[in-house]
């Protein structure tokens, strides 16, 4: 069994996505179109044998690095890792970290199914995540008492979820509302991968409202398992009236009793960390390589 590293022009793409989907550990973020359009087309792969277990490899040229290309765990692409069709143990994950670590890294987050084939010389991550096979009276019981009075909150101020909205309506809100600059690079990103999901079917925009104004959008990409909070924005109004909880609330309720997680993705952020929390959500860390310094 050897690993061998393939140019994005050798990649059978048919094959590699079949392997990503077909692993216990499957993620999105790991498929040929993801991996595309948050790379523009640049990045390789680590196989065994005929794609019995693959490692996406994203690159990008960092200026800090002189322009060098490097591997670069890309926006809006949390976990990636070794996938595997076959039974992944240390054997065959060490062959996988035995090629990476002669390749030139510059930031690379391995999935959470992998943490336990990893040393301490790599980083924690959060990554808060709740199960929803329960029903949501289950759920419920697991929100925090500061959550609980929030959604009370929401509810007198008569909220309502929404899907029609667009791209452009998340963006002028996240520009009107946003407390760090966002590069261009940035949103030209946002916009294809938003594109991208929503043309196959793996992404949906939620809005809140209040009468008729809209106060606060969240996107999500869907999978048959699986609800990823990719990102959200919300006005002054949808703070203070609780709009983001009460979203969260109503799209949980709407998919409680199902073999599905919502997946909040992090953070590493006290307080949105907290927030995550509130709603049960337990941590299953990821463990990420930075060599940035």
């Amino acid at each position: 069994m050897a690993i061998r590293h393939l140019k994005h022009t050798e990649i059978d793409f048919d094959k590699y996505d079949a392997c990503v989907k077909k692993a216990n550990n499957y993620r999105v973020y790991a498929l040929s179109w993801y991996l595309n359009t948050v790379t523009n087309k640049d990045w390789e792969i680590l196989i065994l044998d005929d794609y019995k277990a693959v490692m996406p490899l994203p690159y990008s040229r960092i200026k800090r690095k002189f322009l060098k290309r490097l591997i670069v765990q890309p926006m809006f692409c949390q976990q990636l890792g070794v996938f595997s069709m076959v039974e992944l143990n240390v054997a065959i994950f060490n062959q996988f970290l035995k090629v990476f670590k002669v390749l030139k890294s510059y930031t690379y987050n391995f999935n959470s199914d992998n943490t336990d084939y990893l040393t301490s010389d790599f980083i924690p991550r959060n990554n808060f995540e709740l199960n929803l096979e329960t029903s949501y009276e289950q759920i419920q019981k697991k929100y925090s008492k500061n959550l609980k009075r929030n959604l009370k909150k929401s509810l007198k101020n008569v909220l309502s979820v929404t899907n029609n909205v667009t791209m452009d309506a998340f963006i002028l809100m996240k520009d009107f509302n946003k407390k760090h600059s966002i590069k261009s690079k940035q949103y030209k990103v946002m916009r294809d991968l938003v594109a991208k999901l929503i043309s196959e079917n793996f992404g949906t925009f939620y809005a809140v409202k209040k009468e008729t104004d809209i106060i606060a959008i969240a996107f999500f990409v869907e999978t048959n398992d699986r609800l990823i909070h990719l990102f959200s924005t919300n006005t002054t109004l949808g703070k203070q009236v609780g709009a983001i909880p009460f979203l969260f609330d109503s799209i949980i309720k709407k998919n409680a009793n199902q073999n599905c997680v919502f997946d909040f993705e992090g953070s590493m952020i006290e307080g949105v960390a907290q927030f995550f929390k509130s709603f049960g959500a337990e941590n299953n860390a990821y463990l990420t390589l930075n060599n940035s310094n």
